[in-house]
């Protein structure tokens, strides 16, 4: 009620002021000078891959029927647990994006636990550069990880889901779903087309439903009925979504450049144009309507 009433009452030039303030309180709590520095040499990024396109990999349960040796050659973005994926050394992707880790999910997991999981990340991610949260910095660094790769710290502020925010990355609107993350790099590196594979959404379908098997393939091994008494029920899940979506049309609305190319047949992602994944790769892509 409160942002509502300001939405109405206030003048657009009082209320941007009182946005960029809040945004700069939530972003600068608790970082040292170092930290600060790290974050502003994300900037070095701008545009880096102008009339460039990419392919960002989620690790939904749709990706099982696509071939994604096809990517070979392109610049991949994935993201958390893909690099599970048998064919991930073929197409070797150039970024790998994360969520928050312990900075934002400590009720859930132990930093030992996500140490145990960075581990593997860091032996199966090959040369790919890091995107990472500035507030796991520290529990990154102790446990002496990713010394040899190129990490890019970001990190995030509020966001009331209508007022335009610029893209800078130290500077993140505040996400539900590292899928949110993971396009704003895209879109902060300047591509030119933005394509979207295994960002299923279908949480109709079970809490962890991936193209893995998490009990198996995930060294948090995350736990569904954990996760259900923490209050992650549906109507949890439809509010968390409506927010996702939310951003995704901000993001889409930047350059009309983003591409679902997913094969969920029954996905409700209608936010992106949809095209057919195998048609990418041929000389005359075309969208579906």
């Amino acid at each position: 009620m409160n942002n509502l009433l300001k939405r109405w009452l206030l003048p657009p030039g009082v209320l941007e002021l009182l946005r960029r303030g809040k945004q700069r309180w939530v972003s600068g709590r608790g970082l040292s000078a170092e930290d600060r520095l790290l974050l502003q040499q994300t900037r070095s990024l701008k545009d880096r891959h102008r009339g460039q396109r990419c392919f960002i990999l989620g690790a939904g349960s749709s990706i099982k029927q696509q071939d994604l040796k096809l990517l070979q050659g392109e610049i991949v973005i994935s993201v958390s647990n893909t690099f599970v994926h048998p064919d991930y050394p073929l197409f070797k992707p150039r970024y790998h994006v994360l969520p928050t880790l312990l900075y934002g999910h400590e009720r859930l997991y132990t930093a030992e636990r996500f140490v145990g999981w960075l581990r593997e990340m860091e032996a199966a991610t090959g040369g790919a550069e890091m995107f990472f949260h500035i507030g796991d910095r520290k529990m990154i660094d102790d446990a002496h990880l990713f010394h040899n790769r190129a990490i890019h710290w970001v990190d995030y502020v509020e966001w009331d889901g209508v007022a335009p925010v610029s893209l800078d990355l130290d500077r993140v609107p505040h996400i539900w779903s590292v899928s949110e993350l993971a396009i704003t790099v895209a879109l902060y590196m300047g591509f030119d087309q933005i394509y979207l594979l295994g960002m299923d959404h279908d949480w109709f379908n079970g809490t962890l439903v991936y193209f893995y098997d998490h009990k198996q393939q995930h060294a948090m091994k995350p736990d569904e009925s954990r996760i259900r008494n923490m209050g992650v029920d549906a109507e949890f899940q439809m509010r968390r979504h409506a927010d996702i979506f939310r951003k995704y049309k901000y993001l889409y609305s930047v350059k009309n450049n983003i591409f679902n190319a997913n094969a969920n047949g029954k996905h409700y992602m209608d936010v992106f144009p949809k095209v057919e994944y195998e048609t990418l790769f041929s000389d005359t892509a075309h969208r579906l309507d």
